[in-house]
């Protein structure tokens, strides 16, 4: 290659380099300084005529202003500086997009538009990774109910809030008062955001569903909170605790469920005996909460609760009633 074109590519290249992607802008005047000073002579004209013949080709936007043209790539163009993506890359980017987006902030997500195009381009190209998406899918344990509307400008403010340490004032649910609180961890669940926070004045966590926050105004205040989600959900926390203690669970099984535990486990405590063909014993010690009577209230057609007596008596007595709703 002439060394008049080579020096023409490596100038163009390096103007790409430093032009941001949109809502981000840089000035023909910065991108003129910044070449100058590695040693690359050039005109600011040549600069913006550079950009100019490549506008449509990478995706660029600019925008005139008393300082000057500014430059910035399109937030979707798939030509901004990005790596090249193998196929599995493009893949996994792809299976990213399509259950990871509840889990970002709205901002993030949006910054990886042309991540997402690129990776639609490489997968084209292979016809055997572009049909996964399509052959494996993620869906919930029970009634896959439908996501519940949420306004994106109260979840951006909870995420920004909690990787900010900053409080919120919020108006939950159908009270009129504000309350200010402390966000500390989100859990998606059920198709549902659940805010973990601590109300202004109180050290107890609370759980509160973001479809509910009518508003949530971030403040200017910071504050300091030592919080480990993972800590959390593994003491239960998550669940409607019925007891403060564990509870050694008995039970006898068949069917379904016999299958179901001898492939999973309730807790590492948990031990199967075979009694017959048709029966097995588990005993489990773990919390006992409203999710585990309500999973074996659903299961009661496969299970004989031999211990405790006081949750057998209990999922008896809400049998009865539905009975007594339904005949």
């Amino acid at each position: 290659m002439p060394t008049s074109k080579t020096k023409a590519l490596i100038r163009i290249l390096t103007e790409l380099k430093v032009i941001p992607v949109y809502p981000k802008w840089v000035f023909s005047r910065d991108i003129h300084k910044h070449l100058t000073s590695i040693g690359i002579a050039v005109t600011k004209r040549t600069v913006e005529r550079d950009l100019m013949e490549l506008t449509d080709i990478f995706g660029l936007t600019f925008g005139d202003s008393p300082e000057g043209y500014k430059w910035s790539f399109a937030h979707d163009s798939p030509h901004q500086f990005i790596p090249a993506l193998s196929q599995d890359e493009a893949l996994s980017l792809k299976m990213v997009q399509e259950y990871l987006q509840q889990l970002l902030p709205s901002q993030t997500f949006d910054k990886l538009t042309a991540l997402f195009k690129k990776s639609d381009e490489v997968l084209k190209k292979n016809t055997t990774l572009s049909h996964w998406p399509k052959l494996i899918k993620a869906i919930p344990p029970s009634l896959a109910f439908t996501p519940i509307t949420v306004k994106q400008a109260i979840i951006d403010n909870i995420y920004n809030a909690l990787l900010n340490q900053q409080y919120l004032t919020i108006q939950y649910h159908k009270k009129d008062k504000l309350y200010k609180i402390k966000p500390a961890g989100v859990l998606i669940r059920d198709q549902k955001i659940i805010l973990i926070c601590q109300y202004e004045g109180f050290d107890n966590y609370r759980h509160l569903l973001v479809h509910r926050i009518h508003q949530a105004i971030i403040t200017d205040e910071n504050f300091k909170l030592s919080f480990d989600l993972t800590s959390y959900i593994e003491k239960q926390a998550v669940a409607v605790s019925l007891s403060k203690e564990n509870i050694k669970l008995v039970l006898e099984v068949k069917n379904y469920v016999k299958e179901l535990l001898c492939e999973n486990v309730l807790s590492n405590t948990q031990k199967i005996t075979p009694l017959n063909d048709i029966w097995s014993k588990v005993e489990v010690t773990l919390p006992h909460n409203v999710e585990l009577e309500n999973w074996l209230q659903s299961q009661m057609q496969h299970i004989k609760i031999i211990e405790p007596v006081r949750v057998k008596e209990r999922l008896i007595t809400k049998l009865k009633e539905a009975l007594a709703i339904n005949l």
